[in-house]
């Protein structure tokens, strides 16, 4: 029995090993090599119901990619678009509701393609009296994204 045991607590920590080495968040960690600047870009963790449903949200209405999801069943992810990159938790500890924001080139042509996707616009883009022009768009959790470009553009 106890050679059972033994070999039960190996094969755990040796799947957990493996699982760790594998895991996604080792690989973005290991992006950031000696080059590395001091500090890179936040990844926002957005507290989801469903990771499947919010990735697909993410995906076909934001025009997103999805980078990759983690645990089995996948309850942990991240999805990007360009530069900009959110990790989604499924039923995080944390409260629902988080905000982010983000810079683009052009806020209303971003909008015009949100709207035609059909996401959740909060705020169409206008002109703010600190000098950018934003809008807002939710996910189905309502977590809020803030998209921002300097108010002098055509």
């Amino acid at each position: 029995m106890r050679w059972i045991l033994a070999a039960c607590v190996v094969l755990t920590a040796c799947s957990s090993k493996r699982s760790e080495r594998d895991s996604p968040l080792v690989a973005e960690a290991k992006r950031c090599g000696d080059d590395c600047p001091e500090l890179t870009a936040p990844r926002p963790i957005l507290n989801v119901q469903s990771l499947k449903a919010s990735q697909a949200y993410y995906r076909d209405k934001l025009g997103f990619k999805v980078d990759w999801d983690h645990g089995d069943p996948p309850n942990f992810g991240q999805v990007s678009r360009g530069d900009f990159a959110l990790f989604l938790c499924e039923q995080c500890l944390s409260a629902p509701g988080a905000w982010s924001m983000t810079f683009v080139a052009n806020v209303d042509k971003l909008h015009e393609e949100f709207a035609r996707r059909g996401a959740i616009i909060r705020q169409p883009p206008r002109d703010e009296p600190w000098g950018l022009r934003e809008m807002q768009i939710a996910d189905p959790d309502g977590n809020v994204i803030r998209f921002g470009a300097h108010g002098d553009h055509d």
